[in-house]
């Protein structure tokens, strides 16, 4: 079996030397592996760092970097890195995290003892709180339900970031799942996509992978005006996307329709307490508006009125509820009830009503 790493690098100076070395040090007698860096444009001594450590290095890992001509973005950096790959499965690292010690070695032989999995997701620990990813998973779960592992991901019950997960490209390639481009936080829709095309999924409760919470990234990055609006309207461009790539009901023993709205709605929640918190053009705040409607009436076409009653809490004035009573820190409790009792009237929905 043969596996491609790709590893997008920018601005990570100060943590690429250890994701490297950490790919260096596995045990790869299992398998044949290409590590793929794509140079993003930063304007750090990252990629001399990057070049030093794979001249030192002599193993069987084949290194290559690409480099784009500007910079692009990590959404970018990832598909390009894919695109040159020639791996059976494809395993995506940010360069400012590591593997364990062992974490690819065990990764590679779970998937060999499941050859049949489409995805193998290993456990992962938070290194700045030290939460696990997978707390309450004991010993691997092959899933080989789409209404099993969908529902849970749609639940958020399965973490939705690239990193450490060994994904049959051919997956990837044959249904064309690649992140929108331009945008932060893409691996929400990326994910939705990804879980709505594979046939089964292996859970892996040994952590393989090691988060570093790095208060330079992109992601964590100071709002700006610019940076607040890109922000939110990143977070529209997904919504948009998530609204037009409605679940396949023949695909599904269950009706989707509550778990597709509410996962829909989370992810939005994001950007209205951001447009909340910080300065954001006109422009932006119009589209986050139209956006809302387009949740919200879709729900009413689905003939979901409590979850429609949920989604009026995105629009004034009954957001002010979410400040009065500390809501938005009880969010996921309220979802989870909400969920649970909207599901109690699916007798009354047609799947195919999606």
């Amino acid at each position: 079996m043969k596996l491609s790493i790709v590893i997008p690098v920018y601005h990570v100076e100060k943590y690429i030397q250890r994701c490297l070395e950490s790919v260096m040090s596995q045990d790869l007698a299992s398998a044949e592996v290409e590590c793929i860096l794509v140079d993003d444009c930063g304007v750090d001594g990252s990629m001399d760092i990057v070049r030093r450590t794979i001249e030192a290095y002599h193993g069987p890992i084949c290194f290559q970097v690409l480099s784009h001509d500007v910079n692009r973005g990590l959404s970018a950096a990832r598909n390009t890195g894919v695109s040159h790959s020639t791996g059976d499965y494809v395993l995506f690292m940010d360069s400012d995290d590591y593997l364990t010690p062992d974490g690819l070695t065990y990764l590679l032989q779970q998937q060999q003892a499941h050859p049949e999995a489409d995805l193998v997701i290993g456990n992962a620990l938070m290194k700045k709180d030290g939460k696990l990813l997978h707390p309450n998973l004991s010993e691997p779960w092959l899933i080989d339900s789409p209404d099993i592992f969908f529902r849970r991901m749609l639940r958020h019950q399965i973490y939705l970031y690239a990193w450490n997960k060994l994904i049959r490209r051919s997956v990837l390639t044959e249904n064309k799942v690649t992140f929108i481009e331009g945008i932060l936080y893409e691996d929400q829709s990326w994910s939705y996509h990804l879980f709505s095309v594979v046939s089964s999924v292996l859970l892996l409760p040994q952590v393989t992978y090691i988060y570093e919470w790095n208060d330079s990234s992109i992601v964590h990055a100071q709002l700006t005006l610019e940076r607040a609006d890109k922000t939110v309207n990143s977070y529209i461009i997904s919504t948009r996307w998530l609204l037009q790539h409605r679940p396949i009901a023949q695909q599904y023993a269950g009706n989707m329709a509550v778990d597709y709205l509410l996962f829909i709605a989370n992810y939005l929640q994001n950007a209205i307490d951001i447009a909340q918190r910080n300065k954001v053009s006109p422009d932006v705040l119009r589209h986050l508006r139209t956006v809302k409607t387009a949740l919200l009436l879709r729900s009413l076409r689905y003939g979901r009125m409590l979850v429609t009653l949920f989604l009026l809490t995105l629009f004034w004035p009954l957001r002010l509820l979410q400040w009065l009573f500390n809501y938005r820190h009880h969010y996921y409790e309220t979802e989870w009830v909400v969920n649970r009792l909207a599901h109690l009237a699916d007798p009354l929905h047609r799947k195919n009503s999606l």
